[in-house]
């Protein structure tokens, strides 16, 4: 509720407490013709009395929203009233297993029922902190286990859990499902228990005029995929989708699943579960969108890397190409840690570097010449060459080229290119400490080149998201936004407003509160 109002600030209350906003820019004010709201989440709630939890991936999540209407702008968020919220207040420790940070007794239970506890995915975290999704103008929030739950994203509050494996028989799911031309959903989810297996799930459009209140019902697997490892399955956070083709990444990150089934009962986390194999290769598994089937052309790469997120895929020329953000190593996951993040310890070691892969997309690969260069697309120098490898047969070594420079992630683009030839993407240098830190970035992905607006040393920006602007035809005529926390003591968090194209400055949002330092947004028009 609106308390106070003036011509460039307003008061509101949210969570007990009241928040000043006032708006200021060097290029201008808020521009009138930008309406709807600007939802974010991520981890916000650490301490639970006097225990900490030990990741920043395992804070409690909050919502957090910057609604705009008319050139003014009023701020809002509430924490996620997730089970894992609600027991944790409880218990003042977790009770579900989330990434860094084992479970503990859930108080409500007798001392019987834990001694009697296997693994069960209904035992895992619905604290759905990783990203928040619009489907068939429902919105989401989700993490990486089968739990999501749906939000009402004028009010924040929280709604109906969803169980993704009363539907699909999935154990875990990305955070990142995607959304192509037809309005079909995408998600990658896993199983484990009989062997581990990765399946492919599709959502279909609803009618019309029949638009679904619970569209995850239609769900349905279209593919299922065994893992290279009979007892691990590969870490995934997202996948790439083209036109035609799903693409997936089995990165040597695993999830050993007999840690994994023995986690609960032995206190162990997500994290304890997880082991890297640099000696293994990173595999390219392309899905035929419209059959199901997977691709059996084999495509790797030698050199090991760890990846969160595709940048963006697509086709052009007989060629799939993928853009993503890798890592030399998962080296990240432990700069996470809590302790290292408060005491400002994040180190400099295997920065993120974006990295482009081609792969030919050959029908037919036994009438293909071993050693030969196969990528013939002009203006990269990605490779991809067929080699035999002992009884293992052959495949296509890929060897991605790097775009622009490293230490930058938290990808976005112009949704209107997805899964098309593009030239733009921004992102953010996060926590990094080399060229990207402190600033949000632009890079052109044909040339390398990129554009910077970069803030103070003491500011932390979130992942950029784009909005085009009325009738654009640039790719980048449109503007950015990002949320910015200031650690200054005293000083103030806000909404920055960048022009997409310039990386200029054209207004900011200041909050008398802080906003967290979330992980994945969405700009949901017209609705405020």
């Amino acid at each position: 509720m609106a308390l106070k109002t003036c011509k460039n600030c307003t008061y509101y209350t949210t969570e007990g407490r009241t928040l000043f906003i006032h708006k200021r820019g060097r290029g201008g004010d808020v521009p009138n013709w930008l309406t709807g709201s600007f939802l974010r989440v991520g981890p916000g709630k650490f301490d639970l009395g006097d225990f900490t939890v030990n990741h920043w991936m395992d804070g409690m999540a909050i919502l957090y929203k910057f609604a705009i209407d008319g050139g003014q702008v009023s701020f809002s968020s509430k924490y996620l009233r997730s089970d894992a919220y609600k027991k944790a207040c409880v218990a003042q420790r977790p009770v579900y297993t989330e990434f860094g940070t084992h479970s503990y007794p859930d108080p409500c239970k007798n001392i019987f029922s834990r001694m009697f506890s296997t693994f069960d995915s209904h035992l895992m975290t619905d604290n759905a902190s990783n990203n928040i999704i619009s489907i068939e103008d429902q919105v989401f929030v989700s993490t990486e286990t089968c739990f999501i739950r749906r939000v009402d994203p004028i009010t924040l509050e929280t709604k109906e859990k969803v169980d993704l494996n009363k539907y699909t028989s999935v154990n875990f799911a990305t955070s990142h499902p995607m959304t192509d031309s037809s309005g079909a959903v995408y998600n990658m989810g896993g199983t484990f228990m009989g062997g581990p297996k990765y399946h492919i799930v599709k959502v279909p459009p609803s009618e019309e005029k029949r638009k679904s209140s619970e569209p995850w019902m239609n769900a349905r697997i279209i593919t299922t995929i065994p893992s290279s490892w009979r007892a691990s399955y590969g870490y995934y956070h997202s996948f790439g989708m083209s036109e035609n083709y799903i693409v997936f990444l089995e990165q040597p990150l695993t999830v050993n699943a007999l840690k994994l089934a023995a986690s609960q009962v032995k206190s162990k986390s997500m994290h304890d579960c997880l082991e890297w194999h640099p000696q293994e290769k990173v595999k390219f598994i392309l899905v035929n969108k419209s059959t199901g089937e997977m691709v059996k052309v084999r495509y790797q790469c030698d050199k090991p890397f760890f990846i969160f997120h595709h940048v963006n895929t697509y086709e052009e020329m007989g060629h799939l190409v993928v853009d993503i953000v890798s890592y030399p190593s998962p080296e990240i996951i432990n700069k996470l840690y809590l302790n290292k993040v408060r005491m400002n310890e994040y180190k400099n070691e295997d920065p993120p570097q974006m990295t482009r892969f081609v792969l030919p997309l050959v029908q037919d690969l036994q009438s293909v010449p071993e050693g030969q260069e196969l990528v013939s697309l002009p203006g990269t120098s990605a490779s991809a060459v067929k080699v035999r490898e002992g009884t293992s047969g052959a495949y296509i070594r890929l060897t991605g080229v790097d775009i622009g420079e490293p230490g930058w992630d938290m990808p976005s683009i112009n949704p209107k290119y997805s899964a098309t030839p593009y030239s733009y993407v921004y992102g953010t240098g996060g926590y990094e400490r080399g060229y990207f830190r402190h600033a949000v970035s632009k890079i052109n992905v044909q040339t390398g080149e990129s554009s910077l607006w970069r803030g103070t040393e003491y500011q932390y920006f979130s992942e950029p998201v784009f909005v085009a602007a009325p009738n654009s035809i640039d790719e980048d005529d449109g503007i950015l936004l990002v949320s910015v926390c200031d650690v200054r003591p005293g000083s103030r968090d806000f909404m920055l407003i960048l022009d997409a194209k310039s990386m200029e400055e054209v207004a900011r949002c200041e909050v008398s509160v802080r906003v967290p330092n979330g992980l994945h947004g969405v700009f949901l028009q017209d609705k405020v």
